[in-house]
């Protein structure tokens, strides 16, 4: 399913069709979709929600959710999309705590990027963003910068973290040919990106816990948890390196458990993506 999707997302042709959809339409296309298992996932689909939920593995939901975010992306692909306004539900006051610090956003991904990045951009709209990105990337906003991930990018993202700035990206996905680091996520081998662990491991960073989703798909809820303060001296050392992959995993375990079914990456904890690196 994850074909037809991308090519509904992002052809122009097709993103044209498809984001002339309601909301409705895309309720009846998900229950389609799952009665009819057109495409032989949904054993996979449902081991792998048990791996993150064992008393939940319907997959209904989360294949809801996967076609409301292709038919997100297919709005902005057409042209036809505007940002959704994001609302702190809960946290503010962690969020408050990491001002003046340099910040790393902990996040799983549960949006498009687009939508994510324009609530990055909402939600710290006094801070510099920068956001690691692939290929060509549009302009998401006057306060957000979106880097390549070259070396030459990587010291702008630390200028502008050196700023009290905010690095947003997504801490369980990196493109295959990038730099990665292993780890496991929910028992299963999990790649991260080594310049995102590196970002992360700098004395004075906070990492900052944090999860969205759509509310009402009218609005993106986020939610914020406690920071954690990166203390001591730089360290390269193994075990260092290991431990900082170890927190990384631990803290996306946990906001990936609150919402699973909104988890877009849920299907690779049972099946080799060809994008993601490997680990």
């Amino acid at each position: 399913m994850a074909g037809a999707l991308h090519q509904l997302s992002y052809d122009p042709c097709a993103s044209r069709v498809f984001c002339r959809q309601t909301p409705e339409e895309l309720h009846h296309l998900a229950d389609w979709v799952c009665d009819r298992d057109l495409y032989g996932e949904l054993p996979s689909l449902r081991a792998a929600l048990h791996l993150v939920d064992p008393g939940n593995d319907d997959p209904r939901p989360h294949i809801g959710h996967q076609i409301w975010c292709a038919w997100r992306q297919a709005s902005w692909t057409a042209g036809t999309a505007r940002p959704l306004p994001a609302k702190v539900v809960s946290g503010q006051h962690w969020l408050d705590e990491t001002r003046g610090h340099p910040t790393v956003l902990v996040t799983p991904m549960t949006m498009t990027t687009a939508d994510a990045l324009h609530t990055f951009a909402a939600v710290f709209a006094d801070r510099p963003v920068v956001a690691f990105g692939e290929g060509t990337v549009p302009r998401y906003g006057t306060g957000l910068s979106v880097a390549n991930g070259d070396t030459g990018s990587i010291r702008d993202i630390l200028r502008h973290l050196a700023d009290g700035g905010v690095l947003g990206t997504y801490a369980d996905f990196v493109y295959d040919g990038r730099g990665a680091e292993a780890t496991t996520l929910f028992g299963r081998p999990r790649p991260l990106s080594s310049g995102f662990v590196a970002v992360a491991s700098r004395p004075g960073t906070m990492l900052l816990p944090t999860s969205m989703k759509p509310l009402d798909s009218e609005q993106i809820a986020v939610e914020f948890d406690e920071p954690l303060l990166v203390q001591g001296t730089p360290r390269q050392t193994r075990s260092a390196r290991q431990s900082m992959r170890q927190l990384i995993a631990q803290l996306v375990e946990g906001l990936i458990r609150r919402n699973p079914q909104q988890w877009l990456l849920l299907p690779t904890l049972t099946f080799d993506c060809p994008q993601l690196a490997q680990a």
